[in-house]
């Protein structure tokens, strides 16, 4: 049987994404994407999110696809359905799909790009889109002669030792400073773009870091004296927070604050280009000077800041990119026309008056 998870995650997009495609954990063979290249997802997904201005809120969705340890399934399989799940319940959405095997039971990840595509439009998810997921993975379970999760079942036999811990912190029988300890380090560390900056945005909460070249391990210290590891943290809740982890999400903070600037910076001489003087001629404006094509010429200028060894992937980007500006500027031309058109037939009505 398989059942679905949603994953509430404060890591950033590039982190969440380096995390499921970790080589320890699984296989080029069980890593794909759809509507992107899972070597090139993360730059990807952002420029999907400059292309249509929504770079903020919301980044991206986890879900995770988890089989029982008495399921007769391979890896292939599981990635195979999973592939399958993910083209069924999210068309026109990026998504990287990696099948884990470092586990007694074969689980699939699900990284989904909150901004579609092709429309632009933001996911919006809610219990009822979670049990539509459900039921297509019921659907490709059966077509697969798999199990099925019966109601009432619930995740007793198998569930992900996250949820078992987060339960135990819900409901009061788990050490509580170790929970507000791990929900710092996750605020903290999303936000912080090097080892300098996450000292002291945790020592403002009220935490010692002691992180130390010569330890292995990063020990926080609380108001009340109270001393946790790095370690326990990654134990107890499955999130990569070694000091190789955070250390790499420092950078891609970094270089996502890059990016962001970079694209304000573009947005704003879009709107510079917009602004008109009243002496210049109408037919200009009409034809759509200042327009979101603008912002395209901008996205190039910054694209060279993402660097990607992968030359053929890289290639494969910069088509997607050009095809999606060929798409903008014809939409921008058409809506111009419609423009004109409403225009002139309001002009002749009032000629009629």
């Amino acid at each position: 049987m398989a059942i679905i998870k949603a994953v509430s995650s404060r890591a950033s997009l590039g982190n969440a994404v380096n995390y499921i495609t970790k080589k320890e954990k699984t296989e080029e063979k069980l890593v794909s994407g759809l509507n992107c290249s899972p070597k090139t997802a993360i730059d990807e997904m952002k420029i999907t999110k400059v292309m249509y201005n929504k770079t903020n809120k919301r980044q991206y969705y986890h879900f995770v696809q988890s089989f029982s340890p008495d399921e007769k399934i391979t890896l292939e399989e599981a990635h195979k359905m999973a592939k399958e799940l993910a083209e069924k319940r999210f068309k026109g959405y990026e998504v990287v799909v990696a099948t884990h095997k470092d586990t007694e039971h074969i689980h699939s990840h699900f990284i989904v790009n909150s901004v579609n595509l092709e429309t632009g439009y933001k996911l919006n998810w809610s219990k009822g889109e979670l049990q539509k997921m459900k039921d297509m993975s019921d659907d490709i379970c059966r077509a697969y002669d798999k199990s099925i999760c019966q109601k009432g079942q619930g995740l007793s036999s198998y569930n992900l030792n996250k949820y078992k811990s987060l339960e135990k912190a819900i409901t009061g029988n788990y050490k509580s400073y170790v929970l507000e300890c791990y929900k710092a380090v996750m605020e903290v560390k999303d936000i912080s773009s090097s080892r300098e900056e996450f000292i002291k945005l945790m020592a403002d909460k009220g935490y010692q870091t002691n992180w130390k070249d010569t330890r292995k391990n990063i020990t926080f210290i609380d108001k009340d004296g109270h001393k946790i590891r790095n370690s326990k943290l990654e134990k107890d809740f499955k999130e990569p927070l070694s000091k190789g982890d955070l250390e790499n999400g420092f950078k891609i903070n970094a270089e996502q604050s890059n990016i962001r600037e970079k694209a304000r910076e573009v947005l704003a001489d879009t709107g510079r280009r917009r602004t008109v003087d009243p002496g210049t001629n109408r037919a200009d404006r009409e034809e759509g000077q200042g327009t979101g094509a603008d912002a395209f010429e901008g996205v190039g200028a910054f694209l060279n800041l993402i660097r990607d060894e992968d030359r053929d992937s890289k290639e494969e980007l910069r088509d997607k990119i050009l095809q999606r500006k060929d798409r903008d500027n014809l939409r921008i031309r058409q809506e111009n026309r419609e423009s004109r058109e409403t225009r002139r037939r309001t002009q002749d009505y009032d000629l009629e008056r």
